[in-house]
């Protein structure tokens, strides 16, 4: 079970920042737009009650929260590595230290965001969830393919 959520959840995070960064990386929107959009879209198709969209809301919010900080740790991240490589030989042990913050941050957050998936999840009816796993499969079957637009 707790495989099965972890599944989704990293399908849909992906498909989720997938989405952000190839709409806003061709100008169609901003990232909280998409969000917003996608949220909207995922409510319609399953047909979420108000205390299931509040759970999305949750789990979208956390989304948003763990990109703001990823996108602060990889500015200090890039000005890190810049000291690493300006310096005339690589301190090995500083940049293993550096890699195993990033890792650590990561695992940290990792929790926060299955715990707020996990809420959402547990709040949809077996149909409900059904519909997702269909939606999660169709989007991934063509993720490198043409569009799938019978949605």
């Amino acid at each position: 079970m707790l495989k099965a959520v972890l599944i989704v959840l990293v399908v849909m995070a992906v498909l989720a920042a997938g989405g952000m960064a190839w709409a806003k990386h061709r100008g169609y929107c901003s990232a909280e737009d998409r969000m917003h959009y996608v949220t909207e879209k995922l409510g319609r198709k399953l047909d979420l009650n108000d205390r299931q969209k509040s759970h999305l809301q949750v789990f979208t919010a956390q989304l948003r929260e763990l990109r703001g900080e990823r996108h602060e740790a990889r500015d200090i991240m890039k000005d890190r590595v810049g000291e690493l490589l300006s310096a005339p030989s690589l301190d090995r042990e500083q940049a293993v230290a550096l890699l195993g913050e990033r890792h650590q941050a990561m695992s940290e957050n990792r929790r926060t965001l299955v715990d707020a998936f996990a809420d959402f999840s547990d709040s949809l009816a077996p149909e409900q969830r059904s519909k997702l796993a269909e939606l999660i499969s169709d989007r991934m079957g063509h993720r490198w393919g043409p569009p799938h637009w019978s949605h």
